[in-house]
Parts: C-alpha cells; sequence; structure tokens
C-alpha cells in the first residue's frame, strides 16, 4: 500500500480515498457526500494540487465538528429557465454540493445546449477542475467558478477586497485526457501559502503581502494576496464575484466569509457557478476534438528559449503529475502523516502509515 521516504509516504491513489471517505463517513457525513468528497480531495492530490487536495482533510473534519458543515444535507434544485436552474448545497461540503449541479448543468445542456446553475449556502468546494472536467467527459465545454474569501488587494490597495476567485474551463481532445485551464485570479492561493509554512519555505517574488499590503515571501507574514497580472488579474476577481455572488445571492467582495479566520461554527454561505455547453450545438464533437488537440500540439512544438523546459497547454504539468503519481502513489509529508494517523485513531479508522 506504502512506500516510506524521509519525507513521509507514498500512498496509493486507491487507499487515499479510501480513507479519506471512511474517515468522513464515520465522523457523520452521509456516505454519498463523503464518497464525492474523497474523490474531489483526492482528484486534487492526484493532478498534483496539493493545496486544494487532502491536506485539507484535518481542516475539513473541524468544520464539521464545530456545526459549520451540515453532514445529512436535503439538497433542492430549482429550474429558473430552460438552461437556468439554481441549487442549494444546504451549508454541506461544497465539493459534494458542487460535482451535483454540474450534473444538473450537464443535464440542462442536454436539453437545450447550455446549461447554467448558481449554488448557495455552499462551502469551500476545492479543486474546480473537478467540475470542469465532469463536463469534458460528457462532450461538452465545462466552466467552474467559486468566490472565495477576500484575500487579494487591488493593485494600489493596502487590504484585500476580492478573493482569489478561481476559474476552471475544460474541453474534451481527441488523443489524451481534455484541456484543462484551473486558475486563481490571484498570484498563488492561501492554501499553497499554508502548504508553504508547512514545508518551512519561502514563497515565490510578488505573490503575497503583509499586513500593510508590503510583498513579502515569509508565509508567517503573508496575509494577504496580489492579484494575478496586477489590474486586469484583479478584474477578473471581481467577474467572478459577479457570477458567484450577485447571481446566487450570497455576499460579495469584503464581505464573503472567512474559510480559516472567523469562528468556524459560523456557515459560510458561499456561492459558487457552473456551466455546461454542448459542443455538437455549434460544431462536430470529433472535428473539435481534433482541432484542439491540433491547436494543443502546435503549442507544444513551438521553439523554446530553453530546451530543457516544455511548452506546455494549461493542464499538462497536472496530466503529468497524475500519471506519475497513479504509478507511485500520492505523496503524505511526514507532518499529514501525523494529523490522519490521530484522524484515524479518533475516528476508528486503519491508518494510511501502516
Amino acid at each position: 500500500m506504502s512506500n516510506s521516504s524521509t519525507d513521509g509516504l507514498r500512498v496509493s491513489c486507491e487507499a487515499v480515498e479510501q480513507f479519506v471517505q471512511d474517515v468522513l463517513i464515520n465522523a457523520g457525513v452521509k456516505e454519498e457526500v463523503a464518497e464525492d468528497t474523497a474523490e474531489g480531495l483526492v482528484m486534487a492530490s492526484m493532478r498534483g494540487v496539493d493545496s486544494h487536495g487532502i491536506r485539507l482533510l484535518p481542516h475539513y473534519i473541524k468544520e464539521l465538528e464545530s456545526g459549520r458543515i451540515n453532514p445529512e444535507p436535503e439538497f433542492s434544485f430549482d429550474q429558473k429557465a430552460p438552461a437556468v436552474g439554481q441549487f442549494d448545497a444546504d451549508h454541506t461540503y461544497g465539493i459534494a454540493a458542487g460535482i451535483r449541479a454540474m450534473d444538473y448543468a450537464i443535464e440542462l445542456a442536454e436539453a437545450t445546449g447550455v446549461g447554467h446553475v448558481s449554488v448557495s449556502n455552499s462551502t469551500h468546494n476545492g479543486m474546480m477542475a473537478y467540475f470542469g472536467l465532469e463536463a469534458a467527459k460528457e462532450g461538452m465545454i465545462g466552466v467552474a467558478t467559486t468566490q472565495t474569501s477576500a484575500n487579494t488587494r487591488p493593485p494600489n490597495g493596502v487590504r484585500p477586497f476580492f478573493g482569489s476567485n478561481p476559474i476552471c474551463v475544460a474541453a474534451p481532445m481527441s488523443d489524451e485526457e481534455p484541456f484543462c485551464y484551473d486558475a486563481a485570479t490571484s498570484a498563488i492561493t492561501f492554501n499553497e501559502v499554508r502548504k508553504q509554512q508547512d514545508a518551512g519555505a519561502k514563497l515565490p517574488r510578488d505573490v503575497a503581502a503583509n499586513e500593510r499590503g508590503i510583498p513579502t515571501r515569509n508565509p508567517e507574514e503573508a496575509v494577504q494576496l496580489l492579484p494575478l497580472g496586477g489590474y486586469k488579474g484583479f478584474g477578473l476577481s471581481m467577474v467572478v464575484d459577479i457570477f458567484n455572488g450577485l447571481l446566487s445571492g450570497m455576499s460579495v467582495g469584503r464581505e464573503v466569509s472567512e474559510m480559516y479566520g472567523e469562528d468556524i461554527s459560523n456557515r459560510r454561505n458561499l456561492g459558487h457557478y457552473y456551466a455546461a455547453f454542448r459542443i455538437d450545438a455549434f460544431v462536430e464533437v470529433e472535428e473539435f476534438e481534433r482541432r484542439l488537440q491540433q491547436l494543443a500540439e502546435e503549442v507544444r512544438n513551438e521553439p523554446r528559449q530553453n530546451e530543457e523546459t516544455p511548452n506546455y497547454v494549461p493542464g499538462d504539468p497536472e496530466k503529468e503529475a497524475k500519471g506519475e503519481r497513479e504509478q507511485r502513489g500520492i505523496p503524505v509529508p511526514k507532518h499529514e502523516l501525523e494529523e490522519f494517523d490521530a484522524l484515524a485513531k479518533k475516528y476508528d479508522v486503519d491508518p494510511i502509515s501502516k
């Protein structure tokens, strides 16, 4: 199951997913919610997006124990127009709510050519690629976005206003797994800052700032993020809040709830937005997939400044990580392993360290 290393363990994707699922179920989470949440967290780790992967499990459990998370939600969906619906997450894990909302978007798209679903009363929903790829598997273009805590300052500001508000667009390709652009509108995410804190590492330059808004590389000092591309990235963050907060009726800007900083017994009331576009309502799916494949290969084959560095299209690093981790397992650092062992003991689950 596991391979030891000086940095922790490599654990098979299947074993990690079973562990996460068992902890959630034994903690009282409805089985189908636990299954979807475990799948979303493990998919992030498999794709190398560790900031949104299994490392979040201890925090997710704290939210559950505090009463923030509803372990047995009653989901509801209200179709407002032929291609539009609103989904109420009933304050459960946003990953589980989000994958159901995307399924509704796909159903609407099958009937009308496109489906748009806003989500209300939700919580942190992990890696956006999990939802965008769900539509791509059905031969559609998938779009997934979410609002986040106010953590990104305006280009000339001294305090944060909007969140890192990520955007994902996924689309099928003819000869490989789907194209997938998935990125925050901040230079990095706060989960990445916390990951560097845990690892005792410095941050890259010009990605985060201290309490006065001055850039810092010290993750212990970083209390706000810098927007990706300055004014342009900050503008995209506002666009995401329009789709996620205003369309869902949830809070926006500085009023969006905190993931970590506030009393985590408070409901988060986050909003999300998902969309699916039926490609065959525009062009033949096979032709689209072939041309997207060709486009990606043209980018990869462009002349390089450094021959040792590949030309990537969005999603290539994640595909490489997925292939490597499917073979070797997901790396679990020692500090995470200790937290997982404590959860295993508390909830009577076999530890992944055995």
